[in-house]
């Protein structure tokens, strides 16, 4: 022991193992899958960083759980995040129930509590007071999805000795079996898991060789959801019917019959249908005082997370007809193309379109020796059937960089303005001042007055020329036009 180090100070020291280990056994883990869909990599990045916010997790607490197809860009998203990866192997079907195969990565962390989540939440406060005991905790089906016919049926074909007690639904006037919940959120003591995981797996694949009762409605999407609900009564699983504070819908107008209205709603469940061209939560229905403070919250978190891969991904593969935003459509296009034409750039000798997108505005030019450069693997895929005799390459701005070669002239609109770091920024106006051999031609903000609207997307660093004029590459540096909010500047070696 060092010459006047307190002794309590090592015994201390000595018990912060157990300690530690006896924390990590009571605290609660959350986990979601990612698939292929651009979407589970958006809403998901959001869902965890919301998780991390709200709930008091670690980051390491948070579990992505990927299919094998992932990218290693979505993963690297997740990682960057601090996050716990895995490897998901599809199960069953391979599209309704790759879920099913989570608790089986879990169970080897210390953990009280696991909290299965859809990636399609957000997290606007903690989770936690909310789930606590022994029972597995879901909330009853918004619908009676499916029917309490298709539900019978599926007991008698499983042999189940009787059926549950009928509950109410959350979203209508109906009613359901006991069990048969909502699958966006299922809470479960760890000392649940290893057997759910087993017996989920069991009924999931049982049910897909009886899946005549849900097929008849066009129910196969909730299979899993079912045999949820096998599990809990066939099993005779301790089982707590959770709030809708916790699992809260957003895509109808409808009283959720489960809220427990001197709560304040904790974890939304906004379906696709919610989900705006910007990235942000708008719900289609009519929305009271908690809603409208729940939804508000999260689109603040949203907005102060706003991310470009995973949103341009989102964007390119749900939003076609908006692409790369109003500065490549209408007459902001023409103007674009007219500019580029009077500039040169059909004689320069080759070409470097950084944040090509999905080519709307440079595809029908007659550009020699092309090379279009995306952070978005879905507008690189656009961009090839547009023009497959050009070269496209996938770029992660503001992430170091491969052996990319320098062209004579280089095409950057509208990229500059989307970075939400000055570092992200100043790497960007670097590549492109070390990858002009000619000219260069940028578009960004002069000031900060040029974002009329407010918009979480849009970022200013500093004046565009002052931060062309410091690379000391270029001899000339003048403002050549405008569209929109942003000035559009060449710049000649």
């Amino acid at each position: 022991m060092p010459k006047g180090a307190p002794s309590s100070l090592y015994r201390l020291a000595a018990r912060r193992p157990s300690l530690v280990a006896k924390e990590a056994r009571h605290r609660t883990i959350f986990s979601f899958v990612i698939d292929t869909d651009p979407k589970f990599a958006y809403q998901g990045y959001h869902l965890a960083r919301s998780l991390i916010e709200n709930c008091g997790a670690e980051a390491s607490a948070v579990h992505a759980q990927c299919t094998p197809e992932v990218s290693p860009a979505t993963r690297r998203l997740f990682a960057g995040l601090g996050c716990t990866l895995h490897d998901a192997p599809r199960v069953g079907d391979g599209r309704y129930c790759n879920k099913v195969g989570q608790l089986d990565n879990l169970l080897a962390h210390d953990f009280g509590r696991a909290v299965l989540l859809d990636t399609d939440m957000i997290a606007v406060a903690d989770l936690r007071p909310y789930l606590g005991g022994a029972a597995l905790q879901a909330k009853p089906v918004d619908l009676s999805n499916p029917s309490l016919d298709a539900l019978e049926e599926v007991a008698w074909r499983a042999g189940m000795p009787k059926l549950p007690p009928r509950i109410a639904t959350d979203a209508e006037d109906a009613e359901t079996y006991l069990g048969n919940c909502n699958g966006g959120l299922y809470a479960i003591p760890k000392a649940l898991c290893p057997e759910v995981a087993a017996a989920w797996r069991h009924w999931t694949l049982w049910l897909l060789a009886n899946a005549d009762p849900l097929a008849r409605e066009g129910k196969e999407a909730h299979l899993d959801q079912v045999a949820m609900w096998l599990v809990i009564n066939m099993g005779q699983i301790p089982f707590q019917a959770a709030p809708s504070n916790i699992n809260y819908f957003t895509h109808m107008a409808t009283e959720h019959r489960h809220l427990d209205p001197s709560r304040e709603i904790a974890l939304l469940h906004y379906h696709d249908v919610s989900l705006n061209m910007l990235g942000l939560l708008e719900p289609p229905i009519p929305l009271n005082c908690a809603e409208k403070t729940a939804i508000a919250k999260a689109n603040r978190q949203i907005g102060c997370g706003f991310e470009n891969y995973s949103f341009w991904d989102l964007r390119y593969s749900s939003c076609g007809e908006r692409g790369s935003g109003v500065g490549s459509r209408g007459d902001s296009l023409t103007y674009k193309r007219v500019l580029l034409r009077e500039q040169g750039a059909e004689q320069a000798k080759s070409v470097l379109d950084f944040g090509c997108g999905d080519l709307e505005v440079v595809k029908i030019l007659d550009l020699k020796g092309y090379l279009g450069l995306d952070s978005s693997e879905r507008a690189i895929r656009v961009a090839q059937c547009a023009r497959p005799d050009w070269a496209f390459e996938r770029l992660a701005f503001g992430n170091s960089h491969g052996p990319i070669p320098p062209k004579h002239l280089v095409i950057c609109f509208e990229v500059l303005i989307h970075q939400p770091t000055r570092r992200a920024y100043q790497s960007i106006i670097k590549f492109l001042a070390d990858h002009t051999l000619e000219t260069l031609i940028v578009s960004g903000y002069d000031s900060a007055d040029r974002i009329r609207r407010p918009n979480h997307m849009l970022f200013f660093h500093e004046p565009l020329e002052a931060s062309l004029q410091r690379t000391g590459r270029f001899r000339s540096i003048r403002r050549i036009g405008a569209h929109t909010d942003v000035v559009i500047v060449r710049c000649d070696t």
